[in-house]
């Protein structure tokens, strides 16, 4: 894989997606907003459902810019952050087929981000990698490519459809022990759907992902070797001193979801339920590879969208929940060169930590309609989230209990008879309450940088309690005089503040420009 390849082929997608005619509509920030949110089924696992969904053409182009820094901010993610990205999306009715796409790049640069040394997204349910002492410097690229595609309802009946996603992320850390990862994921989902009458719909989708990342440590100066510890989970670790370690991680993901969809005049409501799970493999070494450790990540997600579409007002409300449980496997090897093939040979396997996740939201939108947009929309939402994390032996315990609720609200200004000229301007709040967290080490390491920086950092900010204010202005105009091309500038904000423990806040600025077809 070469980056120019990956580029030629986006933009060769994004020429064919935004050269398309759009109807005769307005493509306003506020009318591409309010449309996503009426198109239930692209939001879902199963592409064939876009057949019931609204069919009218779009494709949208943007550019963005974000910087953000402040001290509340998990260990890992470092006191700076700057973006820049480069995104597309369009989706057209043909005569035999339905086709969504859409490509994302982006450049995100890190500063001072500390604990990580072997993992592009420490985040990602992988508690087995490496960390060093070292604040660093990161240099991070990430590709995005979608399409999915629908065939029209078959004897009014049966759609077929499939999705695929292919995602590419190269990572460098820029300070002793440096690290370079390359992320690879490739998933297809393909898809039925069946509506047994014009108010009733029922689909089914399957899914395999395939999931490759690799990383390699080294020392620029090696006349200095470096501490670093090999991260088991909860803090417990294995020192290590040198230039580090290569790592490979390497699994498969497989996943089913059934939708059920019921469509009125005024009412359109899916519900979808979907399980999945990963198994993930993580080997030291590529030349004589020793099998260190593993994942086993199951994963069910209830979610239900119900919208209501009247004349004048709109309205819609999203609920779902998550339930995750993750199995940490660790693996005792033993090296054998007796035969004419010498290598590592496993001799036991056992679940050494567990992780579970539970989380509940719902949102509430409200819309004024104008025409294809709105005039004005609230906002309202609650979450609820509880992780209990365990390492089995020798005991520890990781857990956080809170809830998040978000309030805000848009208005969209018309400033001008011409060009369709709008001004939607938004501001909305959130606060996150801690209800409970415990973070207890029982190995027989305390000092270790793992427990005593990391891991307690981490659990400092996800007790944390803290309230969030943001703004954003958009405006927006066509390039010229019954142009369907709808230009628009944005320009957003957002403060965290809090008092707990020894953070104090972060800020976030971003500006995006773009158009939409």
């Amino acid at each position: 894989m070469t980056d120019m390849r990956i580029i030629k082929q986006a933009i060769i997608c994004l020429l064919i997606l935004t050269g398309l005619p759009a109807n005769a509509q307005l493509q306003s920030p506020a009318s591409m907003e309010r449309m996503k949110m009426q198109r239930l089924w692209l939001g879902s696992k199963n592409a064939a459902g876009m057949v019931f969904d609204e069919n009218t053409r779009f494709s949208s182009l943007d550019f963005g810019y974000g910087f953000q820094d402040g001290n509340f901010h998990r260990p890992q993610v470092g006191e700076k952050e700057s973006t820049i990205s480069v995104s597309s999306e369009g989706f057209m009715p043909l005569e035999d087929a339905f086709v969504w796409g859409s490509f994302s790049f982006k450049q995100r640069n890190l500063t001072d981000a500390g604990y990580n040394a072997s993992i592009t997204d420490p985040f990602r349910g992988m508690p087995y990698y490496v960390i060093d002492e070292h604040l660093s410097n990161w240099r991070n690229q990430y590709y995005d490519l979608r399409f999915r595609a629908s065939t029209p309802l078959i004897n009014d009946r049966w759609a077929i459809g499939v999705e695929g996603v292919y995602q590419a992320s190269l990572a460098a850390k820029q300070r002793d022990p440096r690290v370079d990862t390359r992320y690879y994921n490739l998933r297809l989902t393909p898809g039925v759907s069946y509506q047994i009458n014009p108010s009733h719909r029922v689909g089914l989708s399957l899914s395999y992902e395939s999931i490759k990342e690799d990383s390699e440590m080294e020392n620029k100066n090696n006349e200095l070797s470096q501490t670093y510890y090999i991260l088991y989970g909860l803090g417990y670790a294995v020192q290590g001193i040198g230039s580090g370690r290569t790592t490979n991680y390497y699994g498969d993901r497989f996943g089913g979801a059934l939708q059920y969809n019921f469509q009125t005049p005024a009412w359109n409501v899916l519900i979808e339920g979907n399980y999945d799970v990963r198994a993930e493999n993580v080997e030291q070494s590529f030349t004589s590879p020793k099998k260190d450790a593993g994942v086993m990540d199951k994963r069910f997600v209830l979610s239900a969208i119900a919208n209501r579409e009247g004349e004048t007002y709109s309205q819609s409300l999203r609920a779902s929940y998550t339930n995750r449980h993750i199995d940490g496997i660790q693996y005792v090897s033993q090296y054998d060169n007796t035969g004419s093939l010498s290598g590592w040979e496993v001799l036991d396997k056992s679940i050494r930590s567990t992780y579970d996740t539970q989380k509940a939201t719902i949102h509430y939108d409200f819309l004024r309609n104008r025409r294809n947009e709105y005039a004005w929309k609230l906002e309202a939402g609650a979450e609820y989230e509880k992780q209990t994390d365990e390492y089995l032996l020798p005991n520890s315990i990781k857990s956080y209990e809170h809830l998040l609720f978000t309030l805000g609200g848009k208005k969209n200004f018309m400033i001008g008879n011409k060009l369709g000229k709008r001004l939607l301007v938004g501001i909305h709040g959130a606060y996150r309450k801690n209800l409970s967290g415990e973070y207890r080490y029982g190995g027989s390491h305390p000092d270790y940088i793992s427990v005593t920086k990391l891991e307690t950092s981490d659990h400092q900010y996800l007790t944390s309690n803290y309230h969030l204010l943001g703004t954003s202005v958009t405006y927006s105009q066509q390039l010229k005089e019954n142009a369907q091309a709808n230009f628009f500038v944005k320009a957003a904000f957002e403060r965290v503040n809090t008092s707990d423990f020894e953070y104090n806040q972060r800020n976030h600025f971003s500006v995006s420009a773009g158009c939409h077809f």
